[in-house]
């Protein structure tokens, strides 16, 4: 069975954790390239190279042995002229330098790690997302849509119209069985994929895959302020064109604690607000304790990779 997963860093590489685990299947990340923060945006912005943060993560979440290699290629300098800079996006700006293709460099890296699948940028082109609100406001990039909180995106798209899909990630989605948008951010991790050339089209053309729409556990302030599961399935159709077939959401009720501390970010869970035999509810949370000591919800990467295989098998 062909698994492609289309998403940003964070989300679908906690999904890609569970999924390697099942050997029946092949599996595909296919990665947008619009980052623009902390290392990630100064390596692009100095080396002319698309941003390989994003990719990092999913390389890791495939790697065999994350304890070695992958810590290595996580490892972030904290001083000195590489503070910032982890390994592995250093790394693979190398290799993209001295392959001339930020692909290959890819290819190079999964082999050190020794991943299970494959990482595919949805494209090597350099580019920019743009966000319009619902007051007329217009936000060019990444940095620039993550600093605009509360309001409402009434269009999203990217800065160039000729951004071609990357042939792979074209291979991977034609040969697909199942096509899992998300976990991630709504629009700079999931919608900037379906926005280059060719994606809608190869998705369309697959009439045999299924679709399905994991919902993040969170809303965000940025991207998705106040949405209910009904206004996040809203926008993934909307680009996507057409119907998913699946909608996995969690039903978990969060503490107290947990709920109190997202709300100073503007963030509350994602409420599933509307009954539609497509939903698949669980409870797919687990709580985790980030770097400064704070209490996190992530979705539980075997939790999640077991509900999507017991689903599509």
């Amino acid at each position: 069975m062909n698994i492609v997963a289309v998403g940003g860093g964070t989300g679908i590489s906690t999904l890609l954790r569970g999924l390697k685990f099942f050997d029946e299947i092949d599996i595909s990340a296919i990665v947008t390239v619009t980052d623009e923060g902390g290392s990630s945006g100064i390596l692009r912005e100095e080396y002319l190279v698309p941003p390989p943060g994003d990719v990092r993560n999913n390389l890791v979440a495939l790697a065999r042995d994350e304890k070695i290699l992958g810590n290595l290629f996580n490892f972030r300098f904290s001083e000195g002229f590489l503070s910032g800079h982890t390994v592995g996006n250093i790394i693979l700006t190398a290799l993209t330098k001295i392959t001339g293709s930020f692909a290959k460099a890819i290819e190079y890296a999964s082999q050190v790690l020794a991943i299970k699948g494959k990482v595919i940028p949805v494209s090597e082109d350099l580019i920019r997302i743009v966000a319009v609100y619902e007051d007329g406001r217009k936000a060019i990039g990444e940095n620039q849509i993550q600093k605009i909180v509360g309001k409402k995106i009434e269009k999203f798209y990217l800065n160039k119209n000729d951004v071609i899909i990357f042939d792979d990630a074209k291979k991977a989605l034609q040969k697909a069985d199942v096509i899992i948008f998300g976990p991630g951010s709504l629009y700079t991790s999931i919608v900037s994929n379906i926005l280059v050339q060719g994606f809608i089209e190869i998705v369309e053309k697959n009439e045999s895959a299924i679709l399905i729409y994991v919902s993040n556990i969170m809303t965000q302030a940025s991207e998705s302020y106040k949405f209910l599961l009904s206004d996040h399935i809203k926008v993934i159709e909307k680009y996507l064109g057409q119907k998913l077939h699946y909608i996995i959401a969690n039903q978990r009720i969060l503490p107290e604690e947990i709920l109190e501390s997202y709300k100073k970010e503007m963030s509350e869970p994602v409420r599933i607000d509307i009954e539609d035999e497509r939903i698949i509810r669980d409870d797919l949370v687990e709580i985790i304790i980030d770097k400064d000591g704070r209490k996190k919800v992530r979705h539980d990467p075997l939790k999640l990779a077991s509900l999507i295989m017991n689903l599509v098998r």
